[in-house]
């Protein structure tokens, strides 16, 4: 689940290497990651759930990989759509990666990238308690939670008068 399809190359205009790891996840990635890897995930058992912020050299990676997208507005009312890929899939085990911008920057901005526009936090919970009735769940990761009201604070008390010792 993120808003991003993470789906970045060593040529993609973005470099970032947190926009690289459905990439190298898949077998697309930087050769010198790939080469660390014990194993790659084939693009067809990879769905990308919430994604609605994309770059233009994204595009053709998640079309020619052959990855699997749904967009908010396609999860609004069910999951269903998600549950009929997985399902076809014949998976029974799934690891959920949950990037906190998935959920809509109107509702709370969690992520390192504000995206309106996301899933609420209802939807989000609702999508992976339903993954979680419909196949095993053997992996969670939660990503990119910034706090950005305390890194804010922590700019203005650095060197504040009185915090520090004279």
């Amino acid at each position: 689940m993120d808003s991003h399809p993470d789906t970045g190359t060593p040529d993609s205009e973005y470099h970032g290497y947190h926009a690289m790891a459905v990439a190298v996840l898949t077998g697309h990635g930087d050769p010198d990651v790939q080469k660390l890897l014990p194993a790659t995930v084939s693009p067809d058992r990879v769905a990308l759930v919430g994604l609605h912020e994309w770059t233009d050299d994204d595009f053709p990676n998640v079309e020619e990989w052959g990855i699997t997208s749904f967009g908010p507005d396609e999860l609004r009312a069910s999951t269903r759509p998600v549950l009929d890929w997985l399902s076809a899939t014949d998976c029974s085990r799934v690891a959920v990666h949950f990037d906190v911008d998935t959920v809509d920057s109107d509702e709370i901005g969690l992520g390192l990238g504000c995206v309106p526009g996301g899933l609420t936090g209802g939807e989000v919970r609702r999508v992976v308690a339903d993954i979680d009735r419909a196949a095993d769940v053997v992996g969670l990761t939660i990503a990119e939670f910034i706090p950005r009201q305390v890194m804010h604070l922590q700019r203005i008390l650095n060197g504040f008068p009185l915090l520090h010792g004279r």
